[in-house]
């Protein structure tokens, strides 16, 4: 099994569900459009260079790059986290 570096992806999460950080609108969007997304490296990628800068996007940039190393489908148990992240804060999911 490939361990994808997730833990700013799971950290994250946890400071959001503590109420310690909050994204900012263009990061929920980004949220929104990365999940609804195949989770592949290119659509991640695309979605990361578009995307605003800020904590979301420095989370997922090392994911980003793993994936593209690796053999990594949208079911892979490795991106629970990174998907538990992307669901939390996208606004219409």
């Amino acid at each position: 099994m490939t361990t994808l570096p997730v833990r700013d992806a799971e950290l994250l999460l946890a400071e959001y569900t503590a109420g310690t950080w909050e994204p900012t609108g263009e990061e929920r969007a980004l949220a929104e459009s990365l999940a609804l997304s195949a989770l592949s490296p290119s659509s991640f990628r695309a979605g990361l260079r578009e995307g605003p800068p800020g904590r979301l996007t420095t989370a997922l940039a090392p994911v980003t790059a793993a994936m593209e190393t690796t053999a990594v489908t949208p079911s892979t148990e490795d991106l629970r986290p990174v998907r538990q992240l992307l669901d939390a804060l996208a606004p219409a999911l």
